[in-house]
């Protein structure tokens, strides 16, 4: 099982960009292997951005931020999380 296997619609993650700027979003979507938060859609296993125009993936590609599983708020009741990022700029906690 990976990091994210419980993870569904309207749990807020945790994107790393460069390792070291978090950035809140809500999960839009998810496949059995793509997490997808808005624009930027992950690796479900991995946690890495998946972002064909920069080259960037799951190993053996490289990629310039991830999902931060320490970080990830389960969301028990219907909706998204207020405080998630809904595509139109972020929230650096």
């Amino acid at each position: 099982m990976t990091e994210f296997e419980n993870l569904k619609v309207g749990d807020v993650v945790t994107r790393m960009l460069g390792g070291t700027i978090p950035m809140r979003l809500s999960v839009s979507a998810i496949t059995d292997r793509i997490i997808t938060c808005s624009a930027w859609q992950f690796d479900k296993a991995t946690g890495a951005e998946i972002d064909e125009d920069l080259g960037w993936g799951p190993p053996p590609l490289m990629t310039g931020s991830y999902l931060d599983p320490s970080k990830t708020a389960y969301v028990t009741s219907c909706g998204r999380a207020d405080d998630a990022e809904t595509g139109s700029g972020g929230v650096f906690g």
